[in-house]
């Protein structure tokens, strides 16, 4: 009798973990099927086109509207969901650089000021050449924040920051949008 209701326990074990073995499986594979960006490309687009940033800030650094050229094309380029092209690509993105702002964050005692806070805004307007319409356009924006110690350095550190903050976000727009 000991053996039966051995043999009962351990077949209802093995039926238990076969069950849970193919509960894992399932959730492996409908999470191998999901993208985490939300959506995916078209297929008709294969290539992408980024304009050079025009600078409509005012703010007068040439620096800020090269690097956020630079940083787009590089992780547009690292994604590798698109490859990125000088020109004629199946979509393009143009993008102004429309604020770059300086703002006091902290004071110390006696009125100095301890951090500032360098924001940044580009206007991104997403259009799809195969199909000839604009698929989308969007300001975004991002901050970071850098000690006056250094202020020459730490804002273009900050502003480095934001700027490649606003790629990645972007890159997730244009991938996931659709």
């Amino acid at each position: 009798m000991k053996n039966l209701s051995s043999f009962l326990h351990e077949a209802h074990t093995i039926k238990h973990l076969l069950s849970h073995g193919a509960l894992v499986l399932i959730a492996c594979a409908l999470t191998s099927c999901y993208s985490f960006r939300g959506g995916s490309v078209p297929e008709h687009i294969s290539t992408i086109s980024i304009n050079s940033v025009i600078d409509r800030s005012g703010f007068g650094d040439p620096t800020f509207r090269e690097f956020c050229t630079e940083t787009l094309v590089r992780r547009f380029r690292s994604d590798n969901t698109v490859q990125v092209v000088e020109d004629n690509g199946d979509a393009r993105i143009s993008p102004i650089l429309t604020r770059v702002q300086d703002q006091i964050v902290t004071i110390q005692t006696g009125d100095l000021e301890n951090q500032r806070r360098i924001v940044v805004a580009v206007e991104v307007e997403y259009f799809d050449a195969v199909k000839n319409k604009v698929v989308w356009k969007k300001t975004f924006e991002n901050f970071d924040v850098y000690d006056v110690v250094d202020a020459t350095e730490g804002r273009r550190l900050a502003a480095d920051r934001a700027i490649r903050r606003i790629a990645d976000d972007i890159l997730l727009a244009v991938v996931s949008d659709w």
